[in-house]
């Protein structure tokens, strides 16, 4: 899977910006603030449909003062994957703010999504360790999404389910009725829904769990269920919110039984998040059949010389571009047959 060329407009700090990419390796240098990361970012727009920042808002990929942005793409069989950003509004006029196109004609998400596979890998992975349940799950569910267009769909219907079923429970709260037929539908779909993106979610751990001895992950699932609902039932409408369902499911990292997000170093911390990528890369391609394009962000500052050599060993049987601010910091004999892109 070969990403030929990339074409960015108004896209965070790229007003314009072109880049034509080598089939190999891809080495993206230039200072700090350059937008070496946005490019990056980009590419995993393309094959994911969302950004591999958790945090922020998909306008905030819009450079600013600006409505829309374009984010282009084509493959090396021709194909070309296209998203257009807008703000919800363009010269006056509401629009969608985000459109999916292959080969210029509009696709659903659904149908988008796994068009292009890539695996980022950067200092932000940390919070995978160390950051919020949100984060693990949007780790999961980028892997997920990018080599299984069910589990795409059924996280849509899900999540488009779980906003209605809160806004009946918040009405619920506010009026003070609590008739549950209300929730009948609702209730079916997220269990529907929810039990199969668990199956899936625990499949790709197992599969983690297998890959290495040292560090494995433990899943704690929020089984969604009608006996877990009636449960919750009151304290449900109470809060206002779906208490239950994978949308609070969240998994630990451990080492020799340890939960590295309290006990761990940040040597381990570092191996595992590395772990957990190299798991994430074979997944993929045992999934798909093919190699998915590797971004790596800064890898030459983050990781010291041993485990940067493991990483660096994965880029000779797939497309591969990396970031750094510093060419002395990549062994010159490594460089042969690079492509050198500055910014």
């Amino acid at each position: 899977m070969i990403l030929k060329n990339l074409h960015l407009k108004n896209f965070r700090n790229h007003s314009k910006k072109e880049i034509s990419f080598s089939p190999e390796i891809n080495l993206i240098v230039g200072p700090n603030a350059a937008g070496k990361t946005n490019i990056l970012e980009a590419v995993f727009l393309l094959a994911s449909g969302k950004s591999f920042r958790v945090r922020g808002t998909e306008s905030e990929m819009i450079e600013t003062d600006r409505e829309m942005a374009n984010v282009k793409g084509q493959k090396a069989d021709a194909e070309t994957l296209e998203i257009i950003l807008t703000r919800g509004e363009v010269m006056g006029i509401k629009t969608s703010k985000k459109k999916y196109l292959v080969n210029g004609v509009a696709r659903k998400a659904t149908d988008f999504i796994g068009h292009l596979r890539a695996v980022y890998f950067g200092p932000e992975d940390l919070q995978i360790i160390l950051g919020s349940p949100s984060v693990r799950r949007h780790f999961l569910d980028m892997v997920l999404s990018q080599v299984d267009r069910e589990y795409t769909r059924v996280l849509l219907s899900y999540e488009k389910g779980l906003r209605t079923r809160n806004r009946l429970l918040e009405e619920m709260r506010e009026s003070g009725l609590g008739d549950k037929k209300r929730l009948f539908f609702w209730d079916q779909l997220l269990i529907k829904n929810g039990n199969l993106i668990t199956a899936r979610r625990e499949e790709f751990l197992n599969f983690i769990n297998g890959f290495q001895n040292y560090f494995k992950t433990e899943y704690d699932r929020s089984t969604i269920s009608p006996e877990r609902l009636a449960q919750y039932e009151k304290e449900e409408v109470l809060a206002g919110t779906t208490l239950v369902g994978p949308h609070r499911d969240d998994f630990k990292i451990l080492a020799e039984e340890r939960d590295l997000s309290i006990y761990g170093s940040r040597g381990e911390e570092r191996l595992a998040v590395l772990w957990l990528k190299l798991s994430e890369l074979a997944f993929m391609t045992e999934k798909t059949k093919e190699e998915p394009i590797l971004l790596l962000d800064d890898i030459f500052s983050e990781l010291d010389p041993k485990h940067r050599q493991i990483v660096l060993n994965l880029v000779q049987t797939r497309q591969t571009i990396i970031t750094t601010t510093d060419l002395a910091m990549v062994d010159s004999q490594w460089l042969s047959g690079v492509k050198i892109i500055s910014v």
